[in-house]
């Protein structure tokens, strides 16, 4: 059995961008929300993904030290810059995969927050009130839907489908 997952640049990572008006928005947020979590990235669309602290920095020797002020070896240095560029790393991906899938006018509202998380709560936040408009009106258009006289029947029930 082949457990190898699809390489991100597979058509599966494809998402359709979020129109304007939101119209999509419950389909795009089921499909961004499972590319992201087949990539793995979950946590960092939740807030669960903490960027690592750096350590504190010695007053006189403006060298980085542990909380209990004794000096940190070269490893220990270099371990924790690995986690914080693995923070970073992830969390581009996350951003990356937002910012491709929507407009240009909402990349620009939400570009100045700083983390993943705080960016999809902002596009949540933005499109989760215009779902039930959405709906409304799809609602008042099927309504005022009507065959003509005469007309096709089979096409009128494609076009409400």
């Amino acid at each position: 059995m082949d457990t190898m997952l699809p390489s991100s640049n597979s058509s599966l990572f494809n998402v359709p961008q979020l129109v304007e008006d939101g119209t999509n928005w419950i389909t795009y947020k089921e499909r961004i929300l499972t590319v992201i979590g087949a990539r793995g990235l979950m946590w960092y669309v939740d807030g669960q993904a903490t960027k690592p602290i750096p350590y504190a920095l010695d007053a006189k020797t403006g060298k980085p030290v542990k909380p209990d002020g004794m000096p940190l070896t070269a490893t220990e240095i270099e371990e924790l810059d690995d986690k914080i560029d693995k923070f970073y790393q992830k969390d581009s991906l996350v951003k990356q995969q937002i910012f491709g899938t929507i407009t240009d006018r909402l990349l620009l509202r939400v570009q100045k927050l700083k983390v993943s998380a705080k960016i999809w709560a902002e596009v949540c936040v933005i499109h989760e009130g215009k779902t039930e408009l959405v709906q409304i009106d799809l609602r008042r258009r099927l309504q005022d839907m009507r065959c003509e006289e005469g007309g096709d029947v089979k096409a009128h029930f494609g076009k409400l489908l």
